[in-house]
């Protein structure tokens, strides 16, 4: 993994942005979030309004995307299942035997 992050980190522009604001000076996130946010604005101002349309349904389809890994984690543990397993309860074979008789009145 460190191999990938130096490799990001020598991406011009980008990398260098980066790379400064994790390991530069202590107002160096700030600088990043403010060039952020100009570069947000100059997309918006050139694409539109199917930019900002994009960018939400990105949004909902990553924030969907996380409540299904997050919920759907005991779908796949296996421990889960077995857990299952134990709870369930063999079916009586001669279920007329277990059912009350009335009495004849």
């Amino acid at each position: 993994m460190g191999v990938l992050v130096r490799a990001f980190y020598h991406v011009p522009v980008i990398g260098w942005l980066v790379k400064d604001a994790q390991h530069g000076s202590p107002e160096a996130p700030y600088f990043f979030l403010f060039n952020a946010v100009v570069i947000g604005a100059a997309l918006i101002y050139f694409f539109g309004y199917p930019l900002v349309i994009t960018v939400a349904v990105a949004g909902a389809f990553c924030g969907l995307a996380g409540l299904v890994v997050l919920t759907a984690g005991d779908a796949f543990d296996p421990r889960a299942s077995e857990v299952a397993r134990q709870d369930i309860r063999p079916v009586r074979r001669n279920q007329a035997a277990a059912r009350p008789t009335r009495k004849a009145a």
